[in-house]
């Protein structure tokens, strides 16, 4: 036996208090009678009938004296030892998407956190719990905890993922509990139905119901329509599903397919909307797993903001483009306006003009004659050609160089003059030429940001005047504006790529569940796992502004099937047979006790005072 508190004891001082008092307190009670005749009568009667009244004081103490010892030995909390009565209980739990299905209004999940906790309450005082809960990335969530209360507190807060584990990943997990402790008891609880089970015990809360699924959306523009086509599936019977498509949250169009059990059925639908922010394909029939009966896309391009400065004299050109091929915030300021300017942006577009420090965007420089710290370039000289004069079109087949030319026929494009560029970083790419010289180029700068080069005045050529001008311009902007999220759909369990632009500030991603998250923006990408089914949101600061970006995490198509039959749980070794000591709290019993002692002291009390005789 130990004790939790053995300052406790201190308590058993009292005993000998209560006896001192009892020895020294008067044995006389004042009592006024009306006769001593019937007084002593009393007397004679009461010695014949309770021989043992005398005895009450003495009873009363012996009360006293138990009383003072039980809440004394309560307070120092006595624990015994029962060896060999205990022991480790592992639990490896599925927390993958299938264990948000449910059975009347309760999840697969919360089914299996019942079962533990009955475990966990059942189990000898003395034991230990472990839990980690396996959704494609293991979680330890307590390892070897010894309060029942404590381990009960946890698990009441745990939720499911929505990504997809299978067999092998639970026991993998329960194999690794086996090997550190054979003598151990490993459960597995899953959803997931096993024909072999060996050294652990499964615990299937598997329900069975109908489920419906829609994924794959697509979509393309056709006759002035939107079309969404999609994957429908209905995994237990042949059922008619009603399909709906909304768009930016209003209904557009509905349908009715007859879907084969277990086989994927294609469904069409359009409405006459050629631009959207979101669309969203439902099915609207009710079923047992509600995060698989939706698929929603989002359209990036719709989120993404193009601020422009362009310092020019005369910047038209350039601004009309622009304005023609995105719906930009475009600005034109001049060169002696430039200082005063404040506002941030994400592209800077320098036609004829230098500045003395490269901003933190992305950067045009038009017709530079002038060396810029950070450029990546030296000027050398400024040529007169004299003569109109045609430029080459590069013929790399580098990647970066195809993208940037995309389009463009490059034929016919003449200037009277250029800018001789040298001492060029190996991070650009040519695309035009004169005379082996470098004339149109781009990529990154000192600063780490993109950057374009145009080594002659445009105003002064017949570039401006072309299709290939508005092509290339194209071209560049997408370049110099590169997609923060370039996929709009993803499963759970992906990673998704945030492309970190260049002056992008606090990065950040919101889950569908509110969850915030901060990701990492020093580098050139930044990673966010998809843990959860729904709208991401992505939000960052850029130029001063804060942008949004939504992109959408579904199902796991794994994971929609109402019931999976795993071929086994197999956990290889021998069982060993070592277990814990167990503990035996009387803290209940030492209040029942307790509570004895006080009504049976109380009883005597009343008694001696009262003459219940």
């Amino acid at each position: 036996m130990s004790f939790m508190y053995p300052l406790g004891l201190i308590g058993l001082i009292g005993i000998p208090i209560v006896i001192i008092i009892y020895i020294l307190r008067s044995k006389y009670n004042e009592q006024t009678i009306s006769s001593v005749y019937l007084w002593r009568l009393s007397e004679k009667f009461l010695k014949r009938k309770n021989p043992l009244s005398g005895l009450t004081g003495l009873i009363s103490l012996i009360l006293q004296i138990l009383t003072i010892a039980v809440i004394a030995f309560a307070i120092a909390r006595p624990i015994f030892t029962l060896p060999g009565a205990a022991n480790d209980y592992y639990f490896v739990l599925d927390a993958s998407g299938s264990m948000n299905m449910e059975s009347g209004r309760t999840t697969r999940f919360e089914l299996a956190k019942k079962e533990i906790k009955d475990v966990i309450k059942d189990a000898a005082d003395g034991s230990s719990y472990s839990l980690v809960c396996v959704s494609g990335e293991n979680e330890r969530i307590f390892e070897h905890v010894a309060s029942k209360e404590s381990a009960i507190d946890v698990i009441e807060k745990l939720a499911p993922c929505a990504t997809h584990c299978d067999g092998e990943d639970v026991t993998r997990v329960a194999q690794s509990y086996f090997d550190s402790n054979p003598s151990g008891f490993v459960y597995i609880v899953t959803d997931k139905s096993c024909d072999n089970v060996q050294n652990a015990t499964l615990i299937n809360v598997g329900t069975n119901g109908e489920n419906y699924a829609v994924f794959n959306a697509k979509y393309s523009h056709s006759a002035g329509k939107l079309r969404v086509t999609a994957d429908v599936i209905s995994y237990t019977s042949d059922r008619e599903l009603e399909i709906e498509l909304t768009v930016d949250g209003t209904a557009a169009a509905t349908a009715k397919i007859a879907a084969k059990a277990g086989e994927k059925t294609p469904v069409t639908l359009e409405c006459p909307s050629l631009s959207f922010n979101s669309f969203t394909v439902s099915v609207l029939n009710d079923d047992i797993y509600s995060l698989d009966n939706q698929s929603t896309t989002h359209n990036l391009k719709s989120e993404k903001t193009y601020s422009t400065l362009i310092i020019s004299e005369n910047g038209f050109f350039f601004k009309a483009v622009i304005d023609a091929l995105v719906d930009s915030q475009v600005e034109i300021v001049s060169p002696d306006q430039y200082p005063k300017i404040t506002e941030q942006y994400g592209l800077y577009i320098f036609d004829s003009y230098e500045p003395d420090v490269l901003p933190d965007a992305s950067v045009w420089l038009i017709n530079a004659d002038r060396s810029i710290e950070n450029s990546g370039f030296s000027v050398r000289s400024k040529v007169d050609l004299g003569e109109a004069s045609a430029i080459t079109k590069s013929t790399s087949t580098a990647t970066s160089v195809r993208e940037l030319l995309d389009g463009v026929n490059g034929a016919d494009i003449y200037i009277r003059n250029y800018i001789k560029y040298s001492g060029m970083y190996l991070k650009f790419s040519t695309l035009f030429t004169y005379d082996g010289n470098p004339l149109i180029f781009a990529g990154t700068n000192g600063l780490g940001n993109r950057q374009v080069v145009f080594g002659f005045n445009v105003n002064e050529s017949d570039f401006a005047l072309s299709t290939d001008f508005v092509m290339l311009l194209g071209n560049l902007i997408d370049y110099s504006f590169p997609s923060v999220i370039e996929e709009a759909n993803f499963t759970a369990g992906d990673e998704a790529i945030i492309n970190v632009v260049a002056g992008a500030e606090n990065i950040k991603a919101f889950a569908p569940s509110g969850k915030e998250v901060y990701l990492e923006s020093d580098g050139a990408i930044a990673t966010l796992t998809l843990d959860e089914v729904g709208v991401y949101t992505v939000s960052m600061t850029l130029a001063g502004e804060d942008v949004n970006y939504k992109i959408y995490s579904g199902a796991h198509p794994d994971e929609s099937a109402p019931k999976e039959t795993e071929g086994s749980f197999v956990i290889s070794g021998e069982p060993g047979n070592e277990r814990r000591d167990g503990q035996y709290d009387p803290l209940m019993l030492m209040f029942i006790c307790l509570a004895v002692l006080f009504i049976a002291d109380w009883g005597v009390y009343c008694y001696e005072k009262y003459q219940l005789r």
